[in-house]
């Protein structure tokens, strides 16, 4: 999940402001750790990105490579798919964009004094890999946007119109992690144990406490509370759905995600205020060509022969 329910590393939260989240692949190794439609990706490239997470606990490590061997196949789908349709992204379009890093950086008290390559190489990336990066996603808003009209736009807006008003919910979960779980057994004990815990807390459990103690999430030491978030871009979207479905006080029966099992509780709200469309026009093509996004990589897995060699 985009909060609270993942590993984010400090560069990586600087590129996502910039809509340039993600890895690339580009070295060379002996053996493969997947093969996308014919295409290898060599062992080398997720060692590199696993070193920034050599300290984590070793409960944890397995589904964090699991996660970012995800989402090298998914770059690397992305790239094929643009690829075949003919977007071409200039380098001096990359430059500007890696320069557009640069001076976020500069103007970030947390990374002012680092360099650019200092960052990516603490990261296990280097800026051959962030200008792949750049040019993935640099690749998409260009295919996108050649698709997108100003009606689309709108009727996005109207249709989403809270989310531009501000609108938040501060919200704590108790997390069953499943993404490591292959077997029905396993899988069926995990719902398990999620209506278990759904039932102390229909019997008067703490939510704070039981987050501690069920709860495989790193929030579970703060007792799940993962913060204010909007509606969209913070929290995957069945998560999302939910949280903003309750009041203050309610709490969820189990949600089922990609990271597992939820119960979620909303402790706080924010409402939207009144918003116009030219005032958040960029926000809402950015919101609506991430979702676009989301909807073409589902088709692309779906129809791709993918070979994962090692997890």
């Amino acid at each position: 999940m985009k909060k609270a329910f993942c590993v984010v590393g400090l560069l990586a939260a600087i590129i996502t402001s910039v809509g340039l989240s993600g890895s690339v692949c580009g070295q060379t190794a002996k053996k493969t750790i997947a093969i996308v439609n014919g295409e290898k990706i060599p062992p080398q490239e997720i060692e590199n990105k696993l070193q920034q997470y050599k300290d984590l606990d070793p409960n944890v490590f397995p589904a964090v490579k699991k996660e970012i061997i995800d989402e090298m196949v998914t770059q690397l789908l992305i790239g094929q798919f643009l690829k075949k349709e003919g977007v071409n992204i200039t380098a001096q379009e990359v430059e500007g964009a890696v320069n557009n890093v640069r001076d976020r950086m500069k103007a970030n008290p947390k990374t002012a004094t680092f360099t650019l390559e200092e960052l990516l190489e603490s990261s296990g990336s280097n800026l051959e890999e962030l200008k792949g990066e750049v040019k993935t996603s640099l690749g998409l808003k260009n295919y996108f946007e050649k698709k997108t009209d100003d009606k689309t736009l709108l009727n996005y807006f109207l249709a989403n119109k809270d989310i531009y008003g501000g609108e938040m919910v501060k919200a704590s979960h108790i997390l069953v992690d499943t993404r490591l779980m292959k077997s029905p057994e396993e899988l069926d004990k995990a719902k398990q144990k999620i209506e278990g815990v759904k039932k102390e807390l229909d019997n008067g459990a703490d939510f704070a406490e039981s987050a501690k103690k069920y709860s495989n999430c790193p929030s579970s030491e703060k007792g799940g509370d993962i913060g204010f978030f909007p509606r969209k871009g913070a929290v995957v979207e069945a998560f999302a759905v939910v949280a903003f479905q309750l009041k203050p006080g309610q709490v969820s029966d189990p949600v089922k995600t990609e990271f597992g099992y939820h119960i979620i509780k909303v402790t706080e709200r924010k409402e939207a205020k009144k918003v116009e469309y030219a005032d958040v026009k960029e926000q809402v093509k950015e919101n609506y060509i991430e979702e676009e996004t989301g909807k073409l990589v589902q088709k692309l897995k779906q129809d791709a022969k993918i070979e994962i060699t090692e997890q």
